[in-house]
């Protein structure tokens, strides 16, 4: 859950580096976030031209497509916000325009080897992209946990950061301060998963974010919020579970 000590910058991932899990490994229990990619969402399809009748009809695509919003613009305390924007997410036969250092393409995210539904039920591995430049903003009741496909890993949040940040500003930034600067939000994940598991819903959460506590060993023991602790991931995560969390051995 720490940031290593040294990244080395990229405009590339990898699959393993990019995702946390991928379909059909997604955790139904984990908060809808950042970086998420859904699979069979109805899309608006819209005219090039102007509309004059204001009840014209507007067609709508199934396809896959990945939440865009920061984490904190995709909830409003506990409830995930009634709308999300998201990129439309298309198959591509290579990355040919992302350039050998692949700081080419700024309106486009790749996702190599998604792991998208195929006809007689199984999933299979393919090259895509989120396009930046076709954002729509849609209900998020169209983005129900089931059908999400994947979730990104904190490398792979950072480098989302960073190309978001590349095309809307032309802001350079590295992976390692991209990282950084997602890092609370990357620990508030796992906390909000695992608060789930606990109560079955995400009631209550933000309220206990938010509420100064007394927390064994921490602050001198006078009363601190979780939310300015976000980096103790470990410590709020047993607060939560009331189970001591150990560290992988290295």
């Amino acid at each position: 859950m720490t940031i290593p000590a040294a990244v080395t910058d990229t405009n590339w991932l990898n699959p393993i580096e990019l995702y946390l899990d991928r379909a059909p490994e997604c955790k139904v229990e984990r908060p809808i976030y950042q970086g998420d990619v859904f699979h069979s969402v109805n899309l608006p399809q819209l005219p090039n031209n102007p509309v004059e009748d204001a009840s014209a009809t507007i067609n709508f695509t199934e396809g896959l497509c990945m939440v865009v919003p920061h984490p904190c613009q995709c909830y409003h305390g506990d409830n995930l916000r009634p709308r999300l924007t998201v990129a439309p997410v298309t198959s591509v036969q290579d990355y040919n325009n992302f350039k050998d250092d692949f700081s080419g393409a700024k309106d486009k995210f790749a996702l190599p080897e998604l792991r998208i539904p195929a006809p007689d039920g199984t999933w299979k591995n393919s090259a895509c992209v989120a396009d930046f430049g076709r954002l729509q903003t849609i209900s998020s009741k169209w983005l129900p946990s089931a059908k999400r496909i994947a979730y990104l890993s904190h490398e792979g949040l950072g480098l989302l950061a960073k190309r978001i940040l590349g095309f809307q500003l032309r802001y350079p930034i590295t992976l390692a301060n991209a990282m950084a600067y997602t890092a609370n939000e990357w620990n508030e994940s796992f906390l909000m998963e695992a608060w789930v598991k606990e109560n079955k819903r995400l009631k209550g959460y933000a309220s206990w974010l938010r509420t100064p506590i007394r927390i064994p060993g921490i602050n001198g023991g006078n009363p601190v919020a979780p939310y300015d602790i976000r980096s103790a991931l470990d410590v709020l995560l047993e607060l939560i579970t009331g189970q001591a969390i150990v560290e992988p051995a290295d």
